[in-house]
């Protein structure tokens, strides 16, 4: 069984200051709070500047990436795997 990847987010650019992502697969859910994963791998800040974006990483160190849209974003976040109790309910609804 796959385990949902969990982005606890706090920051500038996202549709509010503080959000979750949760991916399953192809699916992609964004909650406007900020929920802990149930395990976190690592830190992460993220700078989107036009179509480039910076991530230092403490689980997969620095990448910078292309993108086709111009955004700016600011995000400091945690990383992990698996719902904690309160995830766990919302994706039963969901």
């Amino acid at each position: 069984m796959e385990q949902e990847k969990i982005f606890s987010e706090v920051g500038l650019g996202n549709e509010s200051f503080i959000s979750t992502e949760i991916e399953k697969g192809k699916k992609e859910y964004r909650l406007p709070k900020f929920i802990k994963p149930k395990i976190t791998n690592g830190v992460y800040l993220r700078v989107w500047i036009f179509k480039k974006v910076l991530i230092l990483s403490t689980y997969s160190g620095i990448k910078v990436i292309n993108r086709n849209n111009n955004k700016f974003k600011l995000i400091l976040g945690l990383e992990g795997v698996g719902l904690n109790k309160e995830l766990l309910k919302w994706a039963k609804k969901n």
